[in-house]
């Protein structure tokens, strides 16, 4: 895990791909446990398919960029509903989470 100088703190919703093709080319599910980045840090998709870790309330989970949230702030991002679930409740809806690249 990164040190707390090195972490990224944002807010965290979810969504639902439901098969579709991610900003990266590929199908995503919403039991795979990959995130969408807002545009500033897609950077045109220069992280695709990079491995995050994201903490929320002392759990963190190891999500995959696959996919491009152009409705998020530049303090946001979008997780599958199944990583989101592994983390929080659904019925949260918003996460205050820190994350880093692997």
């Amino acid at each position: 895990m990164a040190t707390y100088e090195e972490l990224n703190i944002f807010s965290a919703t979810f969504y639902t791909p439901n098969g579709g093709i991610g900003a990266c080319g590929a199908p995503l599910q919403n039991s795979d446990f990959i995130m969408a980045l807002n545009e500033a840090q897609y950077n045109g998709g220069a992280h695709c398919w990079q491995h995050l870790d994201v903490e929320y309330n002392r759990k963190t989970i190891n999500v995959t960029v696959g996919d491009l949230c152009p409705g998020c702030g530049t303090d946001g991002l979008d997780l599958s509903e199944g990583a989101f679930a592994s983390l929080a409740d659904l019925s949260i809806g918003v996460l205050t989470v820190n994350w880093s690249f692997e």
